[in-house]
């Protein structure tokens, strides 16, 4: 991490935003509707105080909506400063503890603020422009191209200020970083009709109504947060177990966890989708689970093994398999941990799947699979360098790996450096 460049960056966001928040005092003082400030920043702080964490540097936030409403019936210079009140003043809880103004970085929330500030007259302009420039059609008396002007130009800035800050702080291309931050469009476009009811509501019938709109959010909050909670238990589960396999033998410990990590490298950097990156993890925690159905001698033997023990070894994709086959949400992770000892040229098992036959998580995993084996100590021999691992996975291409897969993961290399080293 750049420190200096990452502390010119939320300086200039700060100070740009400190210009627009002086700027919209000076309107907000000469139109004096203060009621209806102080109505949105009261609304604005709740909604912050409502963001749902997704994981790092994602949550999902109901602020928009406020931010999309303030700038149509308020103005966006006074907008501009109800969401960055609204962000300074919110209150949330993380990890059992409770964060508000005094207990809390208060210069990353004036810099959150900052981008809010900068975001809202980014929309505000492109409201404005299209408005006079296409004001048919209409809804309510409002441009439907300046709505959407609004959307475009509010969501663009605000993806442009973010991308670049996390790309700043972990180092990373922000070109790379504003790919995966693009997700964020859909969170924006599925809040934007909420803003929008809100204004219609206000407009119509005035503020107590459109506080109303308040009530299916949190109906809503409530019941995301409550598949978060299950989703959350369900990967604990499944690290429960992975964890109570690794821990018959004690070579392994911790090998389904560094399997699913670099799976789940690989299957980012080929651009899976989420829900396949998502089922290439639980896969991969469980990719050894029918080793539980395995003699303990024979899964620690530390000499050779003969044709009995080798057969009843090579059964445990297949037991793993069916001991998880019948839970409906896991009928894909089943069938990818039945083939992640196939191989590309058709010479594995159990089934000798041959090719691009095999799912593509399964071909991930066995490449991760037989990356952590190679560089961990097993009863029957010590870890192989990095280097000799390498090599072996890069002449395994087209034969026993699918080359799609390895081409990708040797792409990782420095990355999966960095964290062997961190574990050793």
């Amino acid at each position: 991490m750049n420190k200096k460049k990452l502390l010119q960056y939320t300086y200039l966001i700060s100070a740009v935003g400190t210009i627009i928040i002086f700027m919209g005092i000076h309107v907000l003082i000469k139109e004096g509707n203060w009621f209806e400030f102080l109505f949105f920043v009261v609304l604005s702080a709740i909604a912050e105080s409502l963001i749902i964490p997704l994981g790092e540097n994602s949550y999902v936030s109901i602020g928009f909506a406020i931010g999309l409403a303030a700038i149509i019936v308020l103005n966006p210079w006074i907008a501009a400063i109800v969401l960055t009140l609204g962000t300074i003043l919110k209150t949330y809880s993380e990890d059992g503890k409770t964060y508000h103004l005094f207990n809390s970085s208060f210069f990353k929330r004036y810099f959150n603020g900052a981008a809010y500030a900068i975001s809202a007259i980014a929309g505000g302009s492109a409201y404005r422009f299209l408005s006079d420039l296409i004001p048919a059609p209409s809804f309510i008396g409002i441009s439907v191209c300046g709505i959407l002007g609004t959307f475009i130009g509010y969501v663009f800035f605000n993806l442009i200020i973010y991308s670049k800050l996390f790309s700043l702080l972990e180092d990373r291309s922000f070109t790379q970083v504003i790919q995966e931050q693009i997700w964020c469009i859909k969170n924006f476009a599925a809040i934007a009709p909420i803003g929008i009811l809100m204004v219609f509501s206000y407009r119509t019938y005035g503020w107590f109504f459109a506080s109303l709109v308040f009530g299916p959010m949190l109906l809503a909050r409530y019941s995301f947060t409550l598949y978060l909670d299950m989703k959350k238990m369900y990967f604990e589960t499944i690290r429960t177990l992975s964890n109570a396999l690794d821990a018959k033998d004690e070579y392994t410990n911790g090998h389904s966890i560094r399997v699913a990590e670099y799976s789940v490298q690989i299957a980012e950097k080929m651009k899976m989708t989420p829900k396949q990156v998502e089922t290439t993890k639980t896969a991969a925690l469980l990719h050894d689970i029918g080793k539980i159905g395995i003699k303990d001698n024979v899964l620690n033997k530390a000499g050779k093994l003969d044709f009995r023990e080798m057969y009843q070894i090579q059964m445990h994709p297949e037991i793993g398999a069916n001991i998880i086959k019948d839970v409906a949400s896991l009928e894909k992770v089943s069938e990818i941990i039945r083939h992640h000892h196939e191989r590309y040229d058709g010479n594995g098992y159990p089934d000798s799947v041959l090719g691009t036959s095999i799912p593509i998580e399964s071909s991930i995993i066995a490449v991760a699979d037989a990356y952590d084996a190679m560089t961990s100590d097993r009863s029957y021999r010590k870890a192989m360098s990095h280097g000799a691992a390498m090599e072996i996975i890069r002449s395994g291409a087209g034969s026993q790996f699918h080359p799609d897969v390895v081409k990708h993961f040797v792409t990782l290399e420095n990355e999966i450096i960095t964290e062997v080293e961190h574990a050793g």
